[in-house]
């Protein structure tokens, strides 16, 4: 049991604290720092992928047009993947040459739709975004900068998730972490994985996905197999209402830790043939061994119960004893540091059952809107 503690320790500590300082340390002494200009102003198409949006369309849509960059070089793509309320209606209301609608008859999920509006794009850059996050005005003009940069095929924004109020939720303190380690990855290697709320992508290096697998995770990927940088610009920002429903952001994540497990398990040996062993490492770090989260803390916890009385262990012990109560009191309505832990829990919850769901073979394509 000793071993097992100590091996479940190390683990838990290597995902969450070492990789992150060797990033950091190893894009200090190595890394590269990247070219920006705002002054570069590319043909942007904004692709929006939509099903029953009704709620937020007509924000996004006036979002869209108060964006500060020039109108004649910048659209909006508006793909309705088989939508039945006034979606559709809504967008025809902007009779404006640049927001332009595409229809699929029959839903065939948001990657299929993202594929259409990809070929049906007149930009040189592709922005990727979703109905329920509102670009900051600035956010295109420092999403495109770094692309002044030839080596930078994909480059990724941030979210900010707000509450009623519309102030910062205590997630976003896990999130600024989470920049942190991707600002060393991008001067490392690459990026992992892209915000899907906003991310902008070379046309030249889109190549169409299918239905199955989740875009901003395989982007990176397919930028990294051309040769080139997937970066991260922290201050293009998208602000985004939190979810308040927790069986309804579990069933969200799942869906999205399925198609991440799909992407990462089909395409990890690739990178390995391809020689890009920096960036499986950075997989296999940030990722993977991320999302094996709870099952590392549920031996760490046994080990620490039969090893009570050592300092180590009884401290283990009483921190996972804790932490499982505070998302028990977040998982009732209790807010700090309790609703913290529990959507670290739901976060981590999700990765395991979208990894069964992919072991038995069930597929997640098309997807639900959220409803707050």
């Amino acid at each position: 049991m000793s071993t097992l503690f100590w091996l479940s320790f190390a683990a838990l500590a290597y995902a969450f604290a070492g990789y992150p300082v060797l990033v950091r340390v190893a894009a200090a002494v190595w890394g590269k720092r990247i070219l920006r200009d705002e002054g570069v102003v590319p043909r942007i198409s904004v692709l929006l992928s939509v099903y029953n949006e009704e709620p937020v369309i007509r924000q996004k849509i006036e979002n869209f047009l108060a964006l500060d960059y020039p109108e004649d070089r910048i659209e909006l793509i508006v793909i309705s993947d088989g939508c039945t309320d006034q979606t559709e209606e809504i967008v025809r209301s902007f009779a404006i040459t640049r927001v332009r609608l595409f229809i699929q008859e029959e839903r065939g999920g948001k990657t299929l739709a993202l594929n259409r509006g990809a070929a049906e794009a007149t930009g040189e850059i592709l922005v990727f975004t979703d109905a329920n996050s509102m670009f900051r005005p600035a956010s295109i003009r420092k999403l495109v900068a770094p692309f002044a940069d030839a080596t930078v095929g994909l480059v990724s924004g941030r979210s900010i998730y707000v509450d009623s109020e519309g102030n910062e939720t205590l997630g976003g303190v896990y999130r600024r972490y989470e920049e942190w380690i991707k600002e060393g990855e991008s001067r490392l290697f690459s990026i992992v994985g892209a915000d899907g709320a906003i991310y902008a992508l070379r046309r030249d290096v889109f190549e169409p996905l299918k239905p199955e697998f989740i875009n901003d995770l395989l982007h990176p990927i397919q930028v990294v197999s051309k040769g080139l940088k997937a970066v991260s610009e922290p201050l293009a920002l998208v602000v985004e209402a939190c979810e308040d429903d927790g069986d309804a952001e579990l069933k969200r994540q799942t869906r999205i830790m399925a198609q991440s497990w799909h992407v990462c398990l089909r395409h990890l040996g690739g990178i390995i043939r391809d020689g890009q062993y920096g960036y499986a490492w950075q997989m296999a770090s940030h990722k993977i061994l991320r999302w094996i989260t709870l099952p590392m803390l549920g031996a760490l916890g046994l080990s620490a119960f039969f090893n009570l009385f050592n300092f180590f262990p009884t401290l283990s012990f009483v921190s996972l004893f804790w932490l499982v109560s505070f998302a028990w009191l977040g998982s009732k309505g209790k807010d700090g540091i309790a609703r913290v832990a529990w959507v670290f829990f739901v976060l981590h919850w999700a990765a395991l059952i979208g990894l069964y769901k992919l072991i038995i073979g069930e597929t997640f394509v098309k997807w639900e809107p959220r409803t707050n």
